[in-house]
């Protein structure tokens, strides 16, 4: 479940950011309180997430790349 997370957390964020307006849709009598709970917490979730996905691309630039051989034209051989 953690890898899951890890892989697609934006997506999951992306998703639960989308479903907020939706609640005032389908229930009109949300109260603001807990629509502006529900934006902050938002707002705190994709701060770590944005910092997530940049821990992983720093991460991966600092990787060789797996066409890196290919690219030289070391096949291995």
């Amino acid at each position: 479940m953690y890898d899951f997370i890890s892989k697609h957390g934006v997506r999951i964020y992306s998703v639960l950011a989308a479903l907020v307006p939706a609640l005032v849709l389908v229930w009109p009598t949300v109260p603001w309180e807990a629509l502006v709970t529900a934006s902050a917490a938002l707002l705190g979730v994709g701060v770590v997430a944005a910092s997530h996905e940049d821990t992983k691309t720093l991460r991966a630039l600092y990787e060789d790349s797996p066409f890196e051989a290919e690219l030289k034209g070391d096949l291995g051989q």
